[in-house]
């Protein structure tokens, strides 16, 4: 299945400061990686635990490695106790962002959506 950006316009809210992303979490995964789109929101494996905020810094880690954002960048404003996030990801456009993402989940051969 070939992804392309359009396919991201539900998951990133662009704002003045930068982007809005959804995000769900799948913590205590084998590595990290996405896992595609689902309900609207990014899904994301992790490797870190939900605790003591390990899974939050590995994701904003994560999403600011493939965003090629500096981690600082990216600030957790919904959600920091669940696995459904909303992240606020400065200096992107949402144009960018669905760019780079369709870009990394291209090479998904099955993605949940």
């Amino acid at each position: 299945m070939t992804r392309n950006s359009h396919e991201f316009a539900a998951v990133f809210q662009e704002n003045p400061e930068g982007v809005m992303c959804s995000v769900i979490v799948l913590p205590r995964s084998s590595r990290c990686s996405l896992a595609g789109i689902h309900d609207g929101a990014l899904k994301v494996k992790l490797t870190k635990p939900p605790v003591d905020g390990e899974a939050n810094a590995e994701c904003c880690r994560f999403l600011a490695k493939l965003l090629g954002v500096a981690k600082s960048q990216i600030v957790i404003v919904r959600g920091a106790a669940s696995r459904h996030k909303s992240l606020q990801i400065n200096g992107l456009t949402a144009v960018v962002a669905c760019e780079l993402l369709a870009e990394a989940l291209s090479g998904i051969k099955d993605p949940v959506t």
